[in-house]
C-alpha cells in the first residue's frame, strides 16, 4: 500500500524525540512541505537512500543507512525524528525525517523540506515505491 501526500508544515526542532508535541505556527518560522508515505519497514533503508541520492553532502547514503537501522529498531506505535541540512548544488534544505511503526509493521515515513526540494523528495520516493508496486 502506498500513500503519499503533500502538507505544509511549521519548522520546529524535535529532531530525535518521541512523538513531538504539534508546535504553533511561529510568523518567522519556514513552511515545509511534508511528504508522507506508508510501505512495508523493508523497504525504508532502499527508500531513504533514494533520497538521500539527492543531495551531496548533509544527508547521504551513510545517514540513510544509520536512520534505517534507528527505524529497524523502534517498537510498535513508536516515532521517531531526524534533522539534517542537505546540500543539492551548493544550496542547504532543511530536511525533517519522520518515522512510526504502526501496529501492523507498517512504517509510515515522512519527510518535510523545502517546497523547492519537495517534488524531488516526493519523486525520490514514488520511484523507488511505484516500480516496485507498492
Amino acid at each position: 500500500m502506498l500513500t503519499v501526500a503533500l502538507l505544509i508544515a511549521p519548522l520546529s526542532v524535535f529532531a530525535q524525540t518521541p512523538d513531538p508535541a504539534p508546535v504553533e505556527p511561529d510568523s518567522g518560522a519556514v513552511a515545509l512541505v511534508r511528504i508522507t508515505s506508508s510501505f512495508e519497514i523493508t523497504h525504508a533503508g532502499a527508500v531513504l537512500k533514494q533520497v538521500a541520492k539527492l543531495f551531496s553532502t548533509g544527508f547521504v547514503r551513510k545517514d540513510a543507512e544509520q536512520v534505517a537501522k534507528l527505524i529497524d529498531a523502534l517498537a510498535a506505535e513508536q516515532s521517531r525524528s531526524w534533522e539534517f541540512s542537505g546540500v543539492r548544488k551548493g544550496v542547504s534544505y532543511p530536511l525533517r525525517v519522520r518515522a512510526r511503526i504502526d501496529e501492523f509493521g507498517m512504517l509510515d515515513l515522512d519527510f518535510f523540506t523545502t517546497p523547492a526540494m519537495a517534488g524531488s523528495v516526493r519523486g525520490a520516493v514514488d520511484g523507488y515505491l511505484n516500480a516496485r508496486g507498492l
